[in-house]
């Protein structure tokens, strides 16, 4: 009987995949009020806006967490018959609304659906690997048939899974189970408006609506208004002149260097086994939190 089975790899986003996406949220966040005020004011017509935010040339330039595209080359090379998913404490809207559609682009990896959101941790914000890992298998058992089977479950589980997450011990039910990666907190920062009023020949009306403002002050984004509305801060053009070159100067790129999926993937060609049990993990664990170069 030919036992077909998966290997199943399931990543945490935030800071083990890609780094700091504050800016890209804040976009996000602004576009959903520019969207509203588009319809509220019923100039839809002109406001002829996309379905998610697009920051892929952002991942490309270093939010995306170097190697891991080389990585997934390199398991499924390795383990064959792999199945990719992410697990993220991350706002299911925001999640499946642009966030992994990004990541995908960017990386030309295509993650399995669902995508497990914080409605799949527990209370504590701790992940569940039992509450993901029964969708999983309800999600595999057609292309995998011996899935349908508990004894083929129990092998799975106990031996072609892996989660993989920067915060230590961030499964509650399965520690041993987890891959802790060193926290990646690269932060791209962008112009947001010059970004959004290019693509989309945003107005100053739109720009100056008071809801923009007080998001964008909230938010110490940079943006020039004369609207009485406006802070103090904003009616000051050589501030938000000088506030965008200290955000640029100071919200730089922290770890460009970063290689710890090209060393997990070093540590892995040595092994012949292809097997994912917890023995293997807290391998893994010890050589890569071990290396130096990392």
């Amino acid at each position: 009987m030919n036992e077909k089975l998966p290997y199943i790899f399931i990543f945490d986003i935030d800071n083990c995949i890609i780094g700091n996406v504050e800016y890209p949220l804040i976009e996000a966040d602004l576009f959903d009020i520019l969207k509203h005020i588009c319809k509220k004011n019923n100039i839809t017509n002109k406001c002829n806006y996309d379905n998610y935010i697009n920051f892929v040339n952002i991942l490309k330039k270093g939010l995306l967490r170097p190697y891991f595209k080389e990585f997934i080359k390199f398991i499924k090379k390795k383990y064959k018959n792999v199945e990719i998913y992410v697990y993220t404490n991350s706002s299911y809207s925001w999640t499946y609304g642009g966030l992994v559609y990004n990541i995908e682009k960017a990386s030309n990896i295509k993650f399995n659906k669902p995508y497990f959101t914080r409605e799949y941790s527990l209370n504590n914000n701790k992940k569940s690997l039992g509450r993901v890992f029964e969708v999983i298998i309800q999600n595999l058992n057609k292309k995998y048939p011996l899935l349908n089977n508990k004894k083929y479950i129990k092998k799975v589980f106990n031996n072609n899974i892996i989660f993989i997450d920067n915060i230590k011990d961030n499964l509650e039910d399965y520690p041993k189970k987890q891959l802790t990666c060193p926290e990646y907190n690269n932060s791209i920062p962008y112009n947001i408006i010059k970004k959004l009023k290019n693509k989309y020949n945003l107005t100053n009306k739109i720009l100056n609506n008071y809801l923009v403002l007080e998001f964008l002050d909230k938010y110490s984004i940079p943006l020039y208004s004369n609207n009485k509305k406006a802070s103090l801060k904003q009616n000051n053009k050589l501030l938000q002149k000088y506030l965008w070159l200290y955000i640029s100067k100071n919200d730089s790129i922290k770890n460009k260097k970063d290689i710890f999926f090209k060393n997990i993937i070093n540590i892995m060609k040595k092994d012949n086994k292809n097997k994912l049990n917890n023995n293997y993990i807290k391998k893994l664990n010890y050589e890569s939190n071990n290396n130096k170069k990392n």
